[in-house]
């Protein structure tokens, strides 16, 4: 195998693929980037089992082969090399060489036989997104996706797709984040669990352009997506999702309305104090025309008071803080709309006036 490409591109193709690099594995050869070189382009491939990443870089092939080299020493290697083009070659004991100016580097490699197939889809049922539209959903509930828990189904995102309305649902016992979005042209009915690890992979790789399209082909436990250059491949998490519905309140007797900035701004002051002590609490007190936010720990304490507007009855409740930074973080709306019920049922979240976000977070039981 030979080829030669640019060195940026290489870069451009090789942190997009090392997404997926296994770096705990039982398996040595997942340690590695598959190079294929084909006519006009190369195929850089790395998967971790759950998640595999293929991309194609561009590149004069002057002996068409493959092989796999380490990954993470390859990576180091190539970002740093001088500007220009690099050529690299593999010999039959699978020895890379790269050259690039006055630069020579030699690199044991394995067999590109012991890297495992690509996944097969098969009976797919495939759906085209917008990538800008999935990029958004994906940055808006990811953080609420449960890191470990005894349901595998939490610590996956949900995608949900019927009737043209696609929904994507993040949900950890203790706070879910609801992202809807219409899109009329999709007609198939599907839906699936990914896998966290890979949600956030994918949501770094989907573009923000207007035009950008994404294909998502999905057949029994997997999941294909196809980008511009690149193919990713997600093995879904199996079981059934928690009726999220359900767990929505339809009623409230308290809606507060508020600036999202100002009560950013307040929370971010009154979390530093809080993540200081033991219990990483904030506390709400929903007054007539206020909204008084205080915090304490064995350093001090904190108290905000902001302007809102209230409909129903005054309240004081508690919520990890941690919960609650996420929520005013995610949302980029000007006003936002917290609406509750007592002390101790979920707080509903959502931009002023609309109703396709919403954050549900259950608050902390205060001690008398």
């Amino acid at each position: 195998m030979r080829f030669n490409c640019l060195t940026g591109k290489l870069i451009e193709g090789l942190q997009i693929v090392t997404r997926a690099l296994s770096t705990r594995t039982t398996n040595p050869i997942l340690e590695g980037v598959k190079i294929q070189a084909e006519e006009g382009e190369i195929l850089l491939t790395c998967s971790d089992e759950r998640i595999t990443i293929v991309t194609r870089v561009k590149a004069r092939v002057e002996e068409e082969g493959s092989g796999v080299v380490p990954g993470k020493l390859f990576n180091e290697i190539v970002r740093r090399l001088p500007e220009g083009e690099v050529d690299v070659s593999m010999n039959e004991r699978f020895v890379f060489t790269l050259k690039a100016s006055g630069s020579r580097t030699t690199l044991a490699g394995q067999d590109a036989d012991l890297f495992p197939a690509l996944p097969r889809i098969d009976g797919e049922r495939e759906v085209t997104l917008p990538q800008e539209m999935l990029r958004d959903m994906i940055q808006k509930t990811e953080f609420a996706i449960a890191q470990e828990d005894i349901r595998e189904v939490l610590t996956g995102c949900y995608l949900e797709i019927a009737g043209g309305d696609v929904n994507m649902v993040a949900l950890d016992g203790f706070r879910m984040a609801l992202r809807q979005e219409k899109c009329s042209d999709v007609l198939e009915n599907v839906s699936a669990i990914i896998p966290g690890r890979a949600v956030g992979d994918i949501g770094k790789l989907l573009s923000s352009e207007e035009d950008a399209y994404c294909s998502l082909s999905f057949g029994g436990n997997k999941l294909h997506i196809r980008l511009e250059n690149t193919d990713i491949f997600v093995i879904l998490v199996e079981g059934e999702y928690i009726k999220y519905r359900q767990i929505l309140p339809t009623q409230f007797s308290t809606r507060v309305r508020a600036d999202l900035e100002i009560l950013r701004r307040c929370i971010d002051r009154a979390a530093l104090m809080a993540r200081e002590g033991a219990n990483n609490l904030i506390r709400f007190e929903i007054q007539e025309d206020s909204l008084v936010i205080e915090s304490n720990s064995e350093m001090g304490d904190v108290h905000e008071e902001m302007e809102i507007e209230r409909e129903g009855d005054p309240l004081v409740i508690a919520f990890n803080v941690k919960y609650m930074t996420d929520v005013v973080r995610s949302m980029d709306c000007a006003r936002v709309e917290m609406n509750f019920n007592n002390s101790v049922s979920p707080c509903v979240i959502t931009p002023e006036g609309e109703q396709d976000y919403l954050h549900l977070v259950l608050p902390v039981r205060l001690h008398a």
